[in-house]
């Protein structure tokens, strides 16, 4: 395996076109198609499914991807930390989440570490949620942001919490329970409803969503891949989401009405204890203090 391969690898998952991914990588379509096959054949996993009219990646293929992400940066930086040695050390910090909405609430914290450390160099990875704690036991990430069901017992993972959240209706400023302040499981299943894919979703936020579409009619309920594309159909009037009051953008088009008979969610971070790790202990204690009910969350 080599920083090439994966390079082809890669421009095949960004495109699913073999050959605008043998343009990209300046070689022909032949080419990248055996590089993808010895890659395959190394790894003993088929990464894509090919057919007459389409390329799609393989779920093997999709995990894949965030590793090959991280080797070829790492080879990256590595030629250009000794093309200028004379620089200072890149200080890095991989962070982890399942929703891009989570990269929203990093902002003040990273700015606040990044005046500790001038040359930090952070590197944010969003998967889905089932392969979250991947990047923990591959190393691609440093920490993780995610929920505590109580089930996670890996003695080898360390949680900090950060704040309780409640779980939300989310929907729009204009929609008729939007002067509620809070809204039971009855109520909501009267209403039209944004289904989030369970791939993407925290487990209990899945049960209780598709708790409220049994029974419900098609006409009823929209589908969407990811909690980002339910905020979007929430403010635009489409119906009501149900997700976690932490991955609620602040916006004026939208309101959030707590769920009355839904449970109080631990959200937090998950990491391994790194002796040593300076700018790792430097960012619990700063999200810890960002997160605090105290600083505004």
């Amino acid at each position: 395996m080599n920083t090439f391969q994966l390079s082809c690898f890669l421009a095949v998952a960004n495109t699913l076109n073999f050959a605008r991914a043998a343009e990209q990588m300046h070689i022909s379509q032949p080419a990248i198609t055996h590089q993808i096959k010895s890659l395959e054949t190394e790894l003993n996993v088929q990464l894509f499914r090919r057919t007459t009219r389409l390329v799609e990646i393989t779920p093997e293929g999709q995990s894949f991807r965030s590793d090959a992400q991280s080797m070829v940066a790492i080879a990256a930086q590595a030629k250009l930390r000794f093309r200028s040695p004379e620089e200072r050390p890149i200080e890095k910090l991989s962070i982890g989440c399942s929703s891009y909405n989570q990269l929203l609430l990093l902002p003040e914290s990273l700015k606040e570490l990044g005046s500790q450390y001038p040359n930090l160099h952070p590197h944010l990875v969003v998967v889905p949620h089932e392969q979250l704690y991947q990047l923990l036991e591959n190393g691609t990430a440093d920490v993780i942001f995610d929920i505590h069901d109580g089930t996670k017992a890996d003695s080898r993972l360390t949680f900090r919490e950060l704040q309780k959240s409640p779980i939300v209706c989310v929907c729009e400023s204009s929609h008729p329970l939007a002067a509620r302040e809070s809204v039971s499981m009855a109520e909501l299943k009267e209403q039209s409803l944004i289904l989030c894919d369970p791939i993407n979703l925290i487990p209990e936020v899945a049960k209780l969503q598709w708790a409220l579409a049994e029974g419900k009619s098609p006409g009823e309920l929209h589908f969407c891949a990811s909690v980002e594309a339910a905020v979007v159909l929430a403010g635009a009037g489409f119906g009501a989401a149900v997700i976690p009051e932490f991955l609620v953008p602040r916006s004026s088009r939208l309101t959030a009405l707590r769920l009355t008979d839904a449970p109080e969610l631990s959200f937090g971070v998950f990491y391994r204890p790194y002796p040593g790790d300076d700018v790792l202990r430097s960012f619990l204690q700063i999200a810890g203090r960002r997160f605090s009910p105290s600083d505004g969350g």
